[in-house]
């Protein structure tokens, strides 16, 4: 099914230096603006959420439930689930809440293990975990275009051409943000809504890999 998940990773906490120092702090006011465009759009959103992020804020996490979006586990290292995991589990269970899937920031490493209870994965590359399914990210994150020194523009321009092409082929794609670099590199969102309205034009409609997952299934 052809379909665009905007897949929100949330991983920001303020006493990250490294990345505040990078990225800046802008992270809760342009949460709450992807929110307020999802609520106007009426788009259903993917978000993946950190056991840092979890721990420390579980206000955020229960925000995008209570908008009626999906959530599930930022993993940021998969080949330790068995040391990573059980604290995770057991943060969603607080909110009350189940992940079923598990996003990774890069590819799916040869020594990655899959939690009991997952049921997808979204990783970049094309190769992941057997017996579950993959959802590959094919294109350049907005972190990763910062980091290059690519301009909001270019990496705007390279999205829309790949929605065109994932449209005429008629096939999925995946774009990752996170708000914390959207704060410095897209503040207005007008990036964002520029994808979004695109591939509605394209007829692309706006999927949770949830979503996504419940289509292969039926």
């Amino acid at each position: 099914m052809p379909f665009l998940c905007l897949r929100i990773d949330l991983d920001y906490v303020p006493w990250d230096t490294p990345d505040g120092n990078e990225f800046g702090h802008g992270e809760p006011a342009l949460f709450l603006k992807l929110l307020d465009l999802a609520r106007l759009s009426g788009d259903r959103l993917q978000f993946f959420i950190s056991s840092r992020v979890l721990r420390a804020f579980p206000s955020t996490a229960e925000a995008v439930l209570n908008e009626g979006h999906d959530l599930d586990w930022f993993s940021k290292h998969p080949e330790e689930p068995d040391a990573r995991y059980p604290e995770a589990a057991e943060l969603f269970q607080s909110i009350g809440h189940t992940p079923l899937g598990m996003a990774l920031r890069g590819s799916w490493p040869e020594d990655g293990m899959v939690p009991h209870g997952m049921q997808f994965v979204s990783a970049q590359g094309t190769k992941g975990p057997p017996r579950l399914h993959f959802f590959p990210v094919e294109t350049k994150s907005d972190r990763e275009a910062v980091r290059a020194g690519t301009s909001a523009r270019i990496w705007t321009d390279s999205i829309k051409a790949g929605l065109r092409e994932t449209a005429s082929r008629n096939r999925a794609i995946t774009v990752c943000v996170r708000p914390q670099v959207l704060a410095k590199f897209d503040p207005k969102l007008t990036h964002v809504k520029e994808i979004l309205d695109l591939a509605r034009a394209v007829e692309l409609p706006v999927r949770t890999l949830r979503q996504a997952l419940s289509s292969s299934e039926a």
